[in-house]
């Protein structure tokens, strides 16, 4: 039962509202509690029109399309627009985009979860929420991102990892393990593996924060995806001795992420469930309770290439019984 307002815990157990085995008045509830590798979280809701979660309003065609999305101010890309190009390079990078490999007729945004083919674009409305995983240094920000379709069956809850492949940013997984979770209706968790798309341009002192945009590296500080260990004075040294380089993240973080790529894909397990119940579980003196579980909830590890390494790594490392298949 959905309560529509806030009700005190005692009410409920002796209303007998809840059927908990030995429900007593005093009892305390079982609240959603935010793990504490999960940094700021934020939520953006997509109405499957102008934009949605599977193809950024771009649609089965425009995907198809060897014409890129256009950039109003290239020099100053919004977050909608950058957003757009990494679900479109990521999709054409992933799975062959042309009619006769079987794009939009075997298989595609257009194309159910039955095989059957519809007349629309395959635009999915639905809530993302992105953060970054991280333990409490700032040098980690693995970007995870959850995709919640509006369609998600609360009644038989399912959840699929999908980890990018190689050093690719989050979306690297949006044409495979991601399109497949969306048209089932269960919702899908990306992650960069702490690898991503982090480029620190050593020359300007610019790095990309978690919405994919520029900063200044001191502004942008632990915001920063990926920022080059060095003192202002070593930065100085090595660009007048190598000017116009980049460090990027994989190569040079020196965080050796490989390592973490199974734990990594345990807490976005973990970040997934809990705003599942921020998203839809009951409230309760402000608070959220923790009816999404990993016991109810269906969780598929999957992806391809290095995303279904850290799949695998998942699994291998999972002792609380989080995933329950592999893909």
């Amino acid at each position: 039962m959905l309560l529509s307002r806030p009700v005190k815990w005692s009410s409920l157990c002796m209303a007998g509202v809840i059927a908990l085995a030995g429900c007593k008045a005093t009892e305390t509830p079982d609240y959603n509690v935010k793990p504490s590798f999960v940094g700021t979280v934020t939520v953006t809701s997509y109405d499957g029109s102008g934009d949605d979660l599977l193809t950024g309003g771009l649609g089965k065609t425009a995907l198809q399309s060897s014409t890129s999305p256009t950039v109003a101010d290239p020099a100053n890309p919004t977050f909608a627009e950058l957003r757009r190009l990494a679900i479109y390079n990521s999709y054409r990078a992933a799975v062959d985009t042309s009619t006769a490999g079987g794009f939009g007729v075997l298989y595609g945004p257009n194309v159910d979860a039955n095989g059957g083919l519809s007349t629309s674009e395959g635009l999915v409305p639905g809530v993302e929420a992105v953060t970054y995983l991280d333990d409490g240094t700032g040098k980690r920000n693995v970007t995870v991102l959850l995709q919640i379709p509006s369609f998600f069956n609360r009644a038989a809850p399912c959840l699929v990892t999908a980890a990018s492949g190689g050093s690719r940013g989050v979306y690297g997984a949006v044409a495979t393990a991601g399109e497949w979770a969306l048209k089932r209706g269960c919702a899908v968790v990306y992650l960069d593996k702490g690898t991503g798309v982090g480029a620190h341009d050593l020359a300007t002192n610019t790095v990309n924060t978690l919405d994919g945009l520029r900063k200044d590296a001191t502004t942008a500080a632990n915001t920063s995806n990926f920022t080059a260990t060095a003192t202002a004075a070593e930065l100085a040294a090595y660009n007048a001795a190598f000017p116009n380089r980049i460090a990027l993240k994989h190569a040079h973080s020196q965080q050796n992420s490989e390592r973490d790529w199974g734990l990594f894909t345990l807490q976005a397990v973990e970040f997934s469930i809990y705003m599942l119940n921020e998203t839809f579980s009951q409230v309760i003196n402000n608070q959220h309770l923790r009816s999404f579980k990993a016991a109810n909830v269906l969780v598929i590890a999957s992806s391809t290439s290095d995303g279904a390494a850290a799949a695998i790594s998942a699994l291998e490392q999972d002792t609380e019984g989080l995933i329950d298949g592999l893909a």
